[in-house]
């Protein structure tokens, strides 16, 4: 067993290694690639969570180009550990190679979810897709300037410089329009088309359902409960928070937990599985999971946006929100606003599952007003308007200029807009809102499912 603070050398020498090998590529290959390569105009790179598998927006991009657009050829950028995940038939290169830099340099399109460390800007003539994974709830790009925990100055003019190169960013709504804009300060066009993602859950139809419940091995009559916790750490799951094993016990005998991890745990995954919890944190793609399943339990996760065109039900664990919301910052106040039943305590979240009190007619409204608010561009055709725009040079203005929310959701931030992305030193420093946690929790805060004032094993992070 490497004792901790090894592992952290190890992590720390592996990413400044990485980034050191990123940077002579670029400076050398593939900036001889950029000056002497003309640009492909039939070439199409797809990337996906920092070269993750393909998954997500860029994937359902690339299902309909590859349907309405087959003379487009698309080649995806996969990380070494995920090219046993790629589907038959789908060319790839891995990161750090020639023929890796020989893509970025000659592709005439890029389609991308998670604006990747690349040094070299867009070359002209180059056009960029930010499809983003997710409506933000959570402070993003310059506005992190305002997080309790807050990123370096230098962090923030990275993050500015690499959003320059956009040419399209994808909304949802007029207020995702409005946050992507605040946020990133890159001149990009919002294309108010929704999420390509999403476009499965319009189509779905009850066999697809029942197709997806039957590959996750569940009984007709068992309801199935999507777990979907947000990010909170890099460094793996810390459920110091709530007991999951002793919670999935305490479900009804009719009911299973599916249990999604955020991204940046899925490599470690979970050591202890209850035999209620099927696992689904590698190997799925979100959209079949929530097909499959009958409810959502999330905290701060931008799954609540896309489940809610759903019409199920959602229950927001929300028990760290004003510590939560203090560290990173959130656009607007989600328990005041959110799109089902709110609970704060592990008890509170047992008792709506046991008594199903989240099916009630009041959250059902809640629901529909939240799709209205940030679903208003969602109507399952977002990956054809992509494509049509942004790969096929078809007019944007039909899916541009709609402008921004005549009503912002409850408790809209109070921060300004970052006036100098650039160089965000010369900003003002405004208190961030909420508060952090205390140091050394009350006994009474730590609370387990059976109301235990002992310590609990928490939820892991999304």
């Amino acid at each position: 067993m490497i004792p901790a603070r090894l592992r952290k050398l190890r992590r720390r020498t592996r990413t400044f290694v990485g980034r050191a090998v990123r940077g002579v590529q670029d400076r050398t290959v593939g900036l001889w690639y950029y000056q002497r390569l003309p640009l492909d105009p039939t070439l199409v790179a797809y990337t996906s969570v920092w070269h993750r598998a393909p998954r997500g927006n860029p994937l359902a991009i690339y299902r309909k180009q590859q349907e309405i657009a087959p003379h487009l050829r698309g080649v995806w950028i996969v990380r070494k550990q995920d090219v046993h995940l790629i589907p038959d038939g789908v060319e790839y290169v891995t990161p750090r190679t020639l023929a890796y830099l020989r893509l970025i340099a000659t592709a005439s399109f890029v389609v991308d979810d998670a604006n990747p460390h690349w040094s070299l800007p867009a070359r002209d003539g180059q056009v960029y897709v930010q499809t983003h994974h997710g409506t933000a709830l959570k402070y993003m790009g310059a506005d992190r300037h305002y997080s309790g925990e807050r990123p370096s100055d230098a962090t923030i003019v990275t993050m500015h410089r690499r959003c320059q190169r956009w040419t399209y960013s994808l909304t949802t709504s007029p207020y995702l329009t409005e946050v992507w804009e605040r946020a990133y300060s890159s001149g990009a066009t919002q294309l108010e088309v929704g999420f390509p993602r999403n476009d499965v859950l319009f189509a779905a139809t009850e066999q697809d359902r029942r197709h997806q419940r039957a590959r996750l091995g569940l009984a007709d009559g068992e309801r199935a409960v999507l777990y979907m916790p947000t990010w909170r750490t890099r460094r793996g799951p810390h459920e110091d928070e709530f007991d999951l094993t002793a919670f999935a016990r305490s479900l009804p005998a009719d009911t299973r937990l599916l249990v999604r991890d955020h991204y940046y745990h899925d490599r470690r995954g979970r050591t202890v599985i209850p035999e209620q919890v099927i696992d689904v944190s590698r190997g799925w793609e979100v959209e079949d999971l929530y097909l499959a399943s009958d409810a959502l339990i999330t905290d701060y996760s931008s799954a609540m946006f896309d489940y809610a065109l759903l019409d199920r039900p959602i229950v927001l664990f929300c028990y760290d929100w004003d510590h939560y919301r203090w560290s990173r910052g959130a656009y607007f106040d989600i328990t005041a606003d959110a799109p089902g039943q709110v609970v704060t305590t592990a008890q509170d979240l047992v008792e709506s599952l046991r008594s199903r009190s989240y099916e009630s007619a009041e959250h059902a409204e809640r629901r529909a007003s939240f799709r209205a608010r940030f679903a208003t561009f969602e109507d399952g055709n977002a990956a054809e308007k992509v494509v049509r725009v942004a790969l096929l040079g078809e007019a944007e203005s039909r899916w541009t200029g709609h402008g921004y929310a005549s009503e912002h959701p409850a408790g809209w931030t109070p921060h300004p807009r970052v006036s100098h992305p650039e160089d965000p030193s010369i900003e003002p420093r405004l208190a961030p809102v909420g508060r952090p946690r205390r140091a050394v929790p009350a006994p009474e805060d730590v609370v387990d499912v059976d109301g235990d004032d002992s310590s609990a094993d928490g939820a892991a992070a999304r």
